[in-house]
């Protein structure tokens, strides 16, 4: 379902940034790719057959590039399109600030703040407000912090913890379980636990959350799926901008969610500690 918020779409214009960004491509649907860039008008008065032939493709190529975008088929591509569209001036904005081919850097000027913003943009309209509420209410109540998170998610908890410990707030993060830690963790501390995991399927961070919930303990799944398997084994979720290996860059704009994410958290905590 397409919300509206302020006469502005709330997708952000995902459909354009999927077709600048998006990867794996076959030469085929690259070469449409390319001429649906060029040419996006021509979506909305050709069919799939008409757009076959403009592109020299078939229409079950069209289709299926469509179904790789995240649409369910030719027609709701059009209409996501020419519903973003509808806003030029932006719409544009993400053809014409997106990274070249040859990393240019001057163009990285401008395209780095806008990948940024889109970021922050889509995080906060997935925000809810009483979960975040109840979540600063419990790093208040704390008397420690575990973040766990593994690889790149492992330094970010690192620049987490680091904020909560200069307000004397004691912080920790693990890159791995410590099986043996969280077996004798005295269920009744008031320890509060995040897990990192942009899937959600990360199996040692699953295992880490499992344990944690088994123990009643307030335990918080940080992730770009609230379905997944880490959200089920956790309290809360805070929703972070969803990571997605078809599409380039998403890996650095995910990074941007989670640090937003956990800086109003350290926000709310520097309003009670000065």
């Amino acid at each position: 379902m397409i919300r509206e918020r302020n006469g502005t779409n709330s997708m952000e214009y995902n459909l354009l940034q999927k077709l600048k960004y998006a990867s794996p491509l076959t030469a085929q649907e690259k070469h449409i790719v390319d001429y649906i860039l060029s040419n996006p008008e021509v979506v909305f008065d050709s069919t799939a057959h008409e757009l076959a032939q403009h592109t020299y493709t078939s229409s079950s190529t069209i289709v299926r590039l469509c179904k790789k975008l995240g649409t369910k088929g030719y027609p709701d591509f059009q209409l996501k399109l020419a519903l973003e569209y509808q806003h030029p001036s932006s719409a544009l904005q993400t053809l014409d600030h997106a990274p070249t081919e040859q990393g240019n850097v001057l163009e990285a000027m401008d395209s780095v703040p806008y990948l940024y913003q889109q970021a922050l943009n889509d995080t906060r309209r997935m925000l809810n407000a009483p979960v975040l509420l109840r979540i600063a209410k419990w790093v208040k109540e704390s008397g420690r912090i575990d973040i766990y998170g593994s690889d790149m998610n492992y330094y970010l908890a690192q620049q987490a913890c680091a904020k909560w410990n200069e307000l004397g707030i004691s912080a920790i993060a693990h890159n791995s379980p410590n099986m043996h830690y969280l077996n004798t963790m005295n269920s009744t501390s008031l320890t509060l636990s995040f897990v990192i995991s942009h899937t959600g399927e990360n199996q040692a961070m699953i295992e880490a959350a499992r344990v944690l919930c088994n123990k009643q303990m307030n335990v918080i799944a940080v992730t770009g799926n609230n379905r997944s398997t880490l959200s089920k084994h956790c309290v809360e979720t805070l929703l972070a901008y969803g990571y997605n290996d078809q599409l380039r860059l998403s890996k650095m704009t995910s990074m941007v969610s989670v640090l937003y994410l956990f800086d109003m958290l350290y926000m709310a905590s520097i309003s009670d500690n000065y």
